[in-house]
């Protein structure tokens, strides 16, 4: 064997690891192990490089500034960040599946949120190896999905929002004087019926949704078009966001973000300047209008109240900014 066979030899022995660790984590699929033998080494390359050579290890670049200096407009994404929808677009996703005959489908293992549906379709008919019916694509499966969606919001008594949204919208839009923008991936249907249901729309002065643009998230276009309309600089927008294509559009568009993290997705594949990790909107306002100087301050008194002391009081937590 020459050193190239011998390379590709070695090479395929690493995605079979690979491929037996994935198959461990999901169902089997015969579809994905040729996937994983063929893509594993790549990913472990790129982990290698990322974590280890470039020493990139903590959370996305975090910025630690005056937080709202400078900012004149909020962008919001909808989904998993002002209203927790995700695993109601899991159960949609299952119910059109078993609408069509493809039966109980595995969606928990390939589900991303802020992924578009008809990407989202693909994956799963990939993963699940199932056909489409007749006359029937994954445009069709998306519409579908999203009615279930939409009809889910119009029956419904009461539907929650994130914990604290409501409050901190009034913040930013009454006392710092922001201008405040729904920008989701959703339908223009969904993302009104949404607002309608919560009575929030009279926050907002401008909802975009994914109807009302040739490429969604990660594409930035959505952002700079919003921006564009409310007549702010990228730079002057700070976008609350969830999702992994929602980051990676706001950090092409040249925006700071903050996550709102409820899912078990790794801070470190979280991209561009972010200020902060956040379960939800509770004393998000109290946080952001802190100084950078004030934050530091309280960091430090902190740290020397657990130093004097074998063990912080109960009472006492860590900020969550880092």
């Amino acid at each position: 064997m020459n050193v190239l066979q011998i390379l590709l030899v070695v090479y395929l022995f690493i995605g079979v690891i690979y491929a037996g660790y994935v198959l461990t984590q999901r169902s089997f699929s015969i579809f994905m192990l040729p996937i994983n033998i063929i893509g594993g080494p790549i990913l472990a390359i790129h982990y290698l490089i990322k974590y280890y050579l470039k020493k990139d290890r903590g959370p996305a670049n975090i910025r630690h500034k005056d937080i709202l200096k400078g900012k004149k407009a909020a962008f919001f994404d909808l989904d998993g960040t002002v209203w927790d929808s995700d695993l109601l677009w899991i159960e949609a996703l299952e119910k059109v599946a078993r609408e069509n005959g493809f039966g109980e489908i595995d969606v928990r293992s390939t589900y991303l949120p802020g992924t578009e549906l008809i990407k989202t379709w693909k994956v799963l008919q990939a993963y699940n190896e199932f056909k489409l019916p007749a006359k029937k694509d994954h445009r069709v499966l998306a519409t579908e999905t999203e009615t279930k969606i939409l009809n889910h919001i119009n029956n419904s008594e009461h539907v929650d929002l994130i914990e604290g949204f409501l409050s901190f919208a009034i913040f930013l839009k009454e006392d710092k004087g922001l201008k405040l923008a729904l920008v989701t991936n959703s339908g223009k249907e969904i993302a009104e019926a949404l607002v309608q249901k919560t009575m929030v729309a009279y926050l907002f002065d401008l909802i975009l949704t994914g109807s009302d643009v040739a490429k969604k998230k990660p594409s930035p276009r959505i952002f700079l078009k919003a921006a564009g309309k409310l007549r702010a600089s990228p730079k002057n927008v700070l976008v609350f966001e969830d999702s992994l294509s929602g980051s990676k559009a706001a950090e092409k568009a040249g925006m700071d973000q903050i996550i709102i993290w409820r899912t078990d997705i790794p801070q470190v594949e979280y991209h561009g300047n972010i200020y902060g990790f956040y379960p939800d909107f509770e004393d998000l306002d109290k946080i952001i209008s802190t100084t950078h100087r004030e934050r530091a301050l309280e960091g430090v008194t902190l740290l020397h109240k657990i130093q004097g002391n074998t063990e912080p009081a109960e009472n006492e937590q860590p900020s969550q900014e880092m």
